[in-house]
């Protein structure tokens, strides 16, 4: 089955210098730029003026739920179809003529990991920035779904340049999660909803592919994510100085977790339980660091 229609290959011939470029702007929908983004919007939300007034906790984990389903929907769809990538070992091999650490990026961005279909780039980037799209009050709403439509075209299209997609892996990731985020805005409505069918699509993955570090890490997001936003009665509106001790007390126990994952190797179970243990963790800290604030008042 062709899946390029020919895009690809003539995208990839592009000059080095260019597709080094699109490799620094495929970065607006990876995993660790959107969950950091994600994840700092929640901690801050209004007390952070450059994000506009009325973003509230609610609407700000609401982004983070979507992060949670981009994953699950992405990771599940991928062991499903099975579909390969592209072959680029002309534009992987460019990578020796480049400076480091130049090289050494530009390899690691180019060397496409596991199934190519859909894209999970062009899949998150609709649905995590559609959902900033929505809950942010920056601006008109027609200008923040138009800053969000061009950076899914941006990125979408960096994954063509660096030939690790077809066409068809990023259309299809960009209509899905268009689809997704428009049932999640309108009728599931709640961050509890939301995670809810993150980890029944999330579990169709492991159903389907069996229990791997993807598919358990995306189940252990929405599982995570759904536990403990279900068990918090309130979270607290943030306050300058609240949210600051939050954002902080986020990188220092969030980046030690990631560290520990990278470095331990863990199986994928542990993948599934530090996850789920991450999100969780991000949801309550606010709770930690509004109380925090107050002692030091």
């Amino acid at each position: 089955m062709t899946r390029g229609v020919g895009v690809t290959e003539l995208l990839t011939e592009l000059p080095t210098a260019v597709v080094v470029g699109f490799a620094v702007l495929t970065q607006l929908g990876d995993f660790w730029f959107v969950a950091t983004v994600s994840l700092l919007t929640y901690w801050l939300a209004s007390a952070a003026p450059v994000l506009g007034d009325g973003l509230t906790r609610e609407r700000a984990a609401m982004v983070l739920a979507l992060l949670a389903a981009a994953v699950a929907v992405a990771v599940s769809l991928k062991v499903v179809f099975a579909f390969p990538r592209p072959p680029n070992p002309d534009i992987v091999a460019a990578a020796d003529g480049l400076p480091w650490p130049v090289g050494a990026f530009y390899e690691s961005v180019v060397t496409g990991r596991g199934y190519g279909f859909p894209s999970g780039h062009a899949t998150t980037t609709v649905l995590v920035w559609g959902g900033f799209a929505w809950a942010l009050r920056i601006g008109r709403r027609r200008q923040r779904y138009a800053v969000a439509g061009a950076v899914v075209v941006v990125v979408s299209l960096s994954r063509l340049v660096l030939g690790v997609h077809y066409l068809a892996d990023v259309v299809a990731g960009a209509a899905i999660a268009a689809a997704v985020l428009w049932a999640a805005v309108t009728k599931l409505g709640t961050p509890e909803r939301v995670f809810a069918f993150a980890a029944l699509v999330a579990l169709g993955g492991v159903v389907a592919g069996g229990v791997t570090r993807d598919t358990a890490a995306a189940l252990g997001l929405a599982v995570g994510g759904l536990a403990a936003w279900t068990a918090l009665d309130e979270v607290p509106e943030p306050t300058r100085r609240g949210s600051a001790v939050t954002a902080v007390l986020g990188a220092a126990s969030l980046g030690s977790l990631a560290g520990a994952v990278v470095l331990l190797q863990r199986p994928p179970a542990g993948a599934g339980v530090a996850a789920a243990l991450g999100m969780a963790l991000a949801l309550v800290l606010p709770l930690v660091g509004e109380r925090v604030a107050k002692k030091w008042r």
